[in-house]
């Protein structure tokens, strides 16, 4: 694991100050929209794997393109907020990994693999 100092990542190995963390990470959804992030074995029953990539840009990826919300760093997946049920808020999701998932495999993407709609990530 890297170590902080202030806010600079130092590599645990050679010291080095331009450090990207390349832990493996998952990316959730709830079914209000809500987006969280974790490792692979943080992700609560009723949580939708919509990404996986490593730490150092798997919130870049989701930022950019995620709605923000009202509170610091809520991100929220765009359309199911505003859902007015569960099927209108699937299709919302579904839209958007369909969307996200044309980057996947592409240099500029860093790693981040998104959900296919239907699908999670990994089949």
């Amino acid at each position: 694991m890297p170590s902080e100092l202030g806010k600079t990542l130092v590599c645990p190995r050679c010291g080095c100050k331009n450090y990207y963390d390349m832990t493996p990470q998952v990316a959730w959804c709830w079914a209000s929209g809500l987006i969280e992030m974790g490792s692979g074995e943080q992700v609560p029953e009723g949580g939708i794997i919509i990404a996986r990539g490593p730490k150092a840009f798997l919130k870049g990826e989701l930022t950019a393109a995620a709605r923000h919300g009202w509170e610091r760093d809520q991100l929220l997946v765009p359309g199911i907020p505003e859902a007015a049920n569960q099927c209108e808020a699937a299709e919302a999701l579904d839209k958007w990994l369909a969307w996200r998932g044309k980057s996947n495999g592409r240099r500029e993407s860093n790693g981040v693999i998104f959900s296919q709609p239907g699908k999670p990530v990994g089949e």
